[in-house]
């Protein structure tokens, strides 16, 4: 538990009121939730905390202490916490091409007419198919078509073939630095082999090679996992423009049949949300006494929503949380059903549902949780019946539902839909405003505060902490994936909250009309801050590394977090992790990505637990990036 400036007491377990309140509600009814599970596994392993601990093979497991310096195979602390590092990237890496291969899968189907979707962005597609050799006289469809088999060709590629989409858009700069240490990736999903196999029992050994596999990885899942992702995500259902929308459990309408749409791949909501409006499955819902429905964002798949709102997911309702409170939405119980797709649903998620009507149904074949039978396996070609399925299964538990129904009165505004062309049409077609503004000092830098949130940290209390920070120092701050939802929930994507700035960043904010925090999107739009950082490198004729920039992901929690931090260190950033990173157990593997890395790739990691503490490193570190372009 950790000091809150939102709670009544002071111990709180979120930085937010909702939570909070939804949590006491939870504990009075006697239901179990994820803080309970937390106190209740503490203390936590100590070996597991270093990265020390090995059980690949029946030897082990085997963990290194200062009576048993090797494993039984004679691996060594380095060997073991970076083989272990490279699992785990190698899961984000995995995780991200799913995403990007039902993508590609969808937006051919929708070029050959069998889904409910349109092209969203022709423009984008004409530009993307260009820069890869592709020819942009073809027929939309056609072209389309082209482009989707070009991705799914470069997801399975030899992961000695360099990969097509890392040359097209890696500056020149960035490239030779990846060439001379040997890490330009080919095919994803050959990459993936390929660290699957070496992190085996005693194949790769060598705790530096190991490292340079978890770089490689990284840069295979940027470019493909992140930037490929959001690239064809755009063009299938448009590229974000700025919308106002809201957050927060006090969206919730207890007169309505509520859907939330949860995880990180927003297609099938995106069908969800067309479908809602047909009057027949409103006319169902009145018929069962409802005023309508509603269909709200839970973590990535909200903030894909959201920033789309203006176009395909007309009558998405608002964000209601990061992954963390989602136990805590259900036990308003006012939510008739949540749709889960890939990632972060928890298990603990069906021991809420238990007490209350909520329908849980898994809408990805990959994902499945004990004890919920139902499962609506999205497929392209099917999900216009499937999403007039998932509604007529809300209204039916909607039926079910009882009085018991309690909703936090919180909710904010929020502004979303920022990203490379967004900033150019607020600034006129042209960065130079930006880059002024930047050379002039009123903005001193750009922070990137990113990913995830958990328990150790506090719920969203550090992140929000450190985004705060940064405003009083004149530092703007750019957030996408959980640590959006933590600054929409708290006001900091308001153009209101220009009052939190330092007055060089509040009249900067004032005159282009933008708030302090900027919502580039989901965890995958991470890859929409990385070309937007390559915008501005280009704009200024620099490398990324000498850039007044910084990433911080201060609240991380899985797998995918691992690749993007690994991604943003090899982009040439100094890159601010919380918690510590499993890694602490070999000193060899800590030294390499928290010093020696930096004078190889220009970035690393920073390590600091204290979040004031934690920006005035990355301020300094912004400074010095100024002083050296003589800004």
């Amino acid at each position: 538990m950790s000091a809150c400036h939102t709670c009544t007491s002071s111990i709180c377990y979120s930085a937010h009121k909702s939570t909070n309140e939804m949590y006491e509600r939870t504990k009075k009814m006697g239901i179990t939730t994820i803080f309970d599970r937390w106190e209740a596994q503490q203390p936590q392993c100590g070996f597991g905390m270093q990265g020390v601990c090995c059980q690949l093979c029946s030897h082990g497991p085997c963990r290194i202490t200062a009576r048993a310096e090797r494993a039984i195979c004679g691996a060594t602390a380095d060997t073991i916490v970076a083989r272990n590092l490279v699992r785990l990237a190698v899961h984000g890496a995995a995780a991200y091409s799913h995403h990007l291969e039902e993508l590609a899968k969808t937006l051919k189907a929708t070029a050959q007419g069998k889904t409910p979707f349109q092209i969203g962005d022709e423009q984008k597609l004409k530009e993307i198919a260009s820069v890869l050799g592709l020819d942009t006289k073809r027929p939309t469809k056609e072209l389309t078509i082209a482009l989707a088999d070009y991705v799914l060709a470069e997801l399975r590629k030899d992961s000695q073939d360099p990969l097509a989409l890392l040359e097209v858009f890696a500056l020149t700069s960035r490239k030779e630095v990846w060439k001379k240490l040997g890490v330009i990736p080919g095919g994803v999903l050959s990459e993936i082999r390929d660290a699957l196999t070496k992190s085996m029992t005693s194949i790769d050994t060598d705790p530096v090679d190991l490292l340079l596999t978890v770089v490689r990885l990284a840069l295979a899942t940027g470019y493909m996992g992140l930037v490929g992702t959001i690239t064809v995500q755009d063009i299938l259902l448009g590229t974000p423009s700025l919308v106002e929308s809201q957050a927060d459990l006090g969206i919730i309408d207890p007169e309505t049949v509520n859907i939330v749409a949860h995880g990180h791949v927003p297609l099938m909501a995106t069908a969800v949300i067309q479908a809602a409006e047909d009057p027949k499955l409103k006319e169902l819902a009145c018929q069962a006494g409802a005023k309508g429905i509603k269909v709200y964002g839970s973590m990535c798949t909200g903030q894909e929503l959201m920033q789309r709102s203006a176009t395909s997911a007309k009558g998405f309702a608002g964000q209601l949380s990061n992954w963390l409170p989602q136990e805590y939405y259900v036990a308003t119980g006012a939510v008739d059903l949540v749709m889960m797709d890939m990632n972060c649903s928890i298990p603990g998620l069906k021991t809420v549902a238990d007490h209350f009507h909520t329908k849980l149904v898994c809408v990805d074949r990959i994902v499945r949780m004990a004890g919920v039978e139902d499962h609506v396996d999205y497929v392209p070609e099917k999900v216009a019946e499937q999403a007039r399925q998932l509604i007529k299964m809300a209204i039916e538990a909607y039926k079910e539902r009882s009085h018991n129904v309690y909703i936090p009165p919180y909710k904010s505004k929020v502004v979303a839909g920022f990203g490379v062309e967004t900033i150019l049409k607020a600034l006129g077609g042209s960065l130079d405003p930006l880059l002024d503004a930047i050379k002039k000092g009123a903005i001193r830098g750009i922070a990137a505060v990113v990913g995830c949130t958990n328990n150790r940290n506090g719920h969203d209390i550090k992140g929000l902490t450190i985004m705060r920070e940064f405003l009083k120092n004149n530092v703007l701050v750019i957030s996408a994936g959980c640590m959006s939802s933590a600054a929409e929930i708290e006001g900091l994507m308001d153009p209101t909250a220009i009052e939190l700035c330092g007055d060089h960043l509040k009249t900067v904010c004032r005159m282009v009309g933008i708030p302090p925090v900027l919502n580039f999107g989901s965890c995958v739009d991470i890859g929409r801050i990385g070309v937007a950082v390559t915008a501005i490198a280009s704009a200024l004729g620099v490398d990324p590394s000498q850039l007044p920039v910084v990433a911080s992901a201060p609240e991380y929690l899985e797998q995918k977090a691992v690749a993007d931090g690994i991604f943003a260190v090899s982009f040439g950033l100094l890159t601010h992790i919380g918690p510590i990173p499993p890694v602490t157990g070999s000193e060899l593997v800590t030294k390499i990505l928290t010093q020696d890395i930096e004078q190889l790739q220009g970035g690393k990691v920073l390590v600091e637990e204290d979040p004031v503490k934690a920006v005035e490193a990355m301020v300094a570190h912004i400074d010095a990036k100024r002083k050296a372009l003589g800004l």
